[in-house]
């Protein structure tokens, strides 16, 4: 039997096992949009039952559960009510983690992580132990995984980009690229904070055709050419700037600096820039999320989070000098770079 002082250690350890016991559940609440039910006030659980469709008494269970760990909170007369965690899981604001607790539960998700032993044996993509290709490759066959996977990114994506742009002065920057940029949500918040910018938004053909409404809502498109290719082969040229979110973690170091050369090769004008929003691993045993997020790049994409020593290798590497990190309130960081 472990002796008092081992029980804060043995306890902390036991939260930490039983993780998916709040993940699920996390999953089920924001299937069934508890969060969105209430957000105009507390409600009693049979409503929230006859809303959803579940079973009243099971329900409760679920949400007293999610309430003993601080998401939602049960009154003294029963009903329900949101809290500042619970708030996260609806599906209309800023920051929203609705999609990503549906993204974590689901199938092609989870059982690569099942072979996480495997991907540490071999150092193989524990996705594609499982399905036999890669992840990018399964969401693009499978439509449905593929707008879950979406919705995640973009819920997690509006923080990011608050964040961004609070952190780093664009104002110098006249024409910014933003490669590989998805549905332009990153650029379109640069460009509502920098009125006198004009922006380049790439990607690949069926991901710009997506793009065109999130411009226009923001009222950026006038001011954001699209331009559709292929980052492995080249980039627009001739920007004073060229941004990459989340990207260059997705590739191992061959891959990724095939695409930071293209960059480089890009840059014609005096004093370009290259900014990299990603997470910056930290020394030692500093706590990170990066850490954490670096095993899903290992079990799922087969890219990895890297320290500010092996960016600097690597944008060595592809003819540039790291010039300075800032980190954001999010967490990732912004690797700014010049080209040498």
């Amino acid at each position: 039997m472990p002796n008092s002082n081992e029980m804060p250690a043995l306890m902390a350890m036991m939260q930490m096992l039983s993780s998916r016991w709040v993940s699920q559940p996390l999953y089920v609440a924001a299937q069934l949009s508890i969060a969105d039910l209430l957000k105009d006030g507390p409600k009693p659980i049979d409503e929230l039952a006859n809303a959803t469709g579940t079973h009243a008494r099971s329900l409760y269970r679920l949400l007293r559960a999610l309430a003993s760990v601080g998401i939602f909170a049960e009154g003294e007369d029963g009903r329900f009510e949101l809290t500042p965690l619970a708030n996260c899981l609806q599906t209309n604001v800023d920051g929203s983690v609705a999609a990503m607790a549906i993204m974590f539960a689901q199938e092609w998700h989870s059982r690569p992580w099942e072979h996480l032993l495997e991907s540490v044996k071999t150092g193989k993509t524990a996705f594609e132990l499982v399905y036999g290709k890669k992840a990018f490759e399964y969401l693009a066959e499978n439509p449905e995984a593929g707008k879950i996977f979406d919705n995640a990114m973009t819920g997690i994506t509006a923080t990011h980009n608050i964040a961004i742009v609070a952190a780093y002065d664009f104002s110098s920057i006249s024409k910014l690229a933003d490669i590989a940029g998805g549905h332009g949500s990153l650029i379109a918040a640069i460009l509502n904070a920098n009125p006198k910018m004009e922006g380049i938004l790439f990607d690949q053909p069926h991901v710009i055709a997506g793009a065109v409404p999130l411009l226009e809502s923001q009222g950026v498109a006038d001011r954001c050419k699209l331009i559709a290719g292929n980052f492995f082969e080249s980039v627009p040229a001739g920007c004073d700037a060229y941004i990459m979110k989340s990207i260059i973690h997705d590739w191992d170091d061959e891959q990724a600096l095939a695409i930071l050369k293209n960059c480089r090769k890009a840059m014609t004008r005096k004093n370009s820039k290259l900014l990299l929003v990603e997470v910056v691993i930290p020394a030692a045993n500093e706590a990170s999320m990066g850490k954490l997020i670096d095993l899903e790049m290992l079990v799922m994409a087969g890219g990895r989070e890297r320290t500010e020593a092996e960016y600097r290798t690597l944008l060595g590497a592809a003819g540039f000098e790291l010039t300075k990190i800032i980190p954001t309130e999010s967490p990732v960081s912004l690797v700014e770079a010049m080209p040498i």
